[in-house]
């Protein structure tokens, strides 16, 4: 039988294409996970055929994903040395592209995740057509796989992007520029790139991205993102839930009881115009009669009660709307934080974890796991998206988005 002995049956309508696929798999993972073997060691950790693993072998030799180098001594008994077989990493690579502010960004990774070469260029003018955006990631993950010619050929790609993103349909969406609606941003970068693209936005990544750096991922996991907008991102099962339009997790826009600010939607009450740091900004400023700082953790250092109590008034009403949340899902971690504004917060960051655990039903609250993540993790989850979109044998263990 050409399949491990110690993974699942295989159904009856297996086809031999399916079945060739799940051993090349199976070689892979060996590989990947326990460096180098040799065909004998593959053999008896597979449970697969001689004929069978030589036939593998010879496949992904070829295909520059294996390489042999280094021999085992041979058995004392006599014997040839066997040979030992090492899975490439950068036989392959993926592209993690973003909008950073009044930058591109374009990371390149390998098959492992590890980062290999990343770019920042300006950005193209806020006036610019959304076609121009899309050529100018092209432009940039074309230049910079250029000039690293040891990389092998580029595979998959991810875009993590700013507003709505309905990522089975490839669709882009910003709400506040007039036509940027429903964009078809995935086919305009793969049809510039000639690899498969991926659409995640930057809440969305952020999650992936941490969960793709533990040992062992919470199978239910939400993000509160606290930064110009308020939003998060949740995962139910393993798997990200993205809702009908891909808008799912749009925290910042619940309307909380006895607010009456104006939100940017245009509606009043909304968690985001009482909590984002456009909010926390503006009334710093008008509290101190100072430039406001440009992060959490510089506002908590004043350590002015007025300032304080503007902290304390924000993170209880985040607080308020992420516990809806947590009584909805029942995850195991509610993860906060993930971009420069929330990064190293402290005081803000206790307050509503105590809060959010104060607020949340008793048996859902019990045990919960309330924790900080870096803005490190965005590169991270697009990084993880775009191998999502490799060929079976060659995605990695965790899936979340596929």
């Amino acid at each position: 039988m050409n399949v491990p002995s110690s993974g699942p049956l295989p159904s009856a309508r297996m086809s031999t294409a399916d079945i060739r696929e799940a051993n090349v798999g199976a070689v892979c993972r060996l590989l990947r996970e326990r460096g180098g073997l040799t065909r004998a060691e593959l053999g008896r950790l597979s449970g697969l055929t001689r004929p069978t693993i030589l036939a593998v072998v010879q496949q992904l030799v070829a295909d520059g994903l294996v390489v042999e180098e280094g021999q085992v001594k041979a058995a004392s008994g006599g014997g040839r040395p066997g040979s030992l077989l090492h899975f490439r990493s950068r036989a392959r690579v993926v592209a993690a592209v973003r909008m950073r502010g009044a930058q591109f960004e374009v990371t390149i990774a390998d098959l492992a995740g590890v980062v290999l070469a990343d770019s920042l260029v300006p950005a193209v003018a806020k006036t610019a057509d959304w076609t121009d955006v899309v050529a100018a990631f092209a432009a940039q993950i074309t230049g910079l796989r250029a000039a690293r010619p040891d990389f092998g050929p580029l595979a998959a790609v991810a875009m993590t992007l700013p507003g709505s993103i309905d990522r089975a349909r490839g669709l882009w969406t910003m709400a506040r520029l007039d036509d940027w609606s429903d964009l078809p941003a995935a086919d305009a970068l793969a049809a510039a790139v000639g690899v498969p693209v991926g659409l995640v936005n930057v809440v969305a990544a952020t999650l992936i991205g941490q969960l793709a750096m533990e040992p062992e991922p919470a199978r239910s996991a939400t993000l509160v993102y606290l930064g110009r907008g308020v939003g998060s991102a949740a995962t139910v099962g393993g798997r990200l839930i993205d809702g009908v339009t891909g808008s799912a997790g749009e925290l910042g826009h619940c309307v909380l009881p006895g607010i009456d600010e104006q939100c940017r939607c245009g509606r009043r009450g909304c968690v985001e115009s009482v909590t984002s740091s456009l909010h926390l900004s503006r009334e710093f400023e008008r509290i101190t009669g100072r430039p406001a700082p440009a992060t959490l953790a510089e506002m908590e250092a004043t350590g002015e009660k007025a300032v304080l109590a503007l902290l304390e008034r924000a993170a209880c009403r985040l607080a308020l709307a992420a516990s809806w949340q947590v009584n909805i899902i029942n995850p195991a971690v509610v993860y906060f934080g993930g971009n420069s504004f929330a990064d190293r917060s402290t005081w803000f960051f206790e307050r509503f974890a105590e809060e959010l655990r104060a607020l949340a039903h008793g048996p859902n609250s019990a045990g919960l796991a309330v924790r900080q993540l870096s803005s490190t993790s965005t590169v991270r989850g697009a990084i993880q998206v775009a191998s999502e979109m490799l060929p079976a044998f060659l995605r990695p263990a965790l899936r979340v988005v596929r």
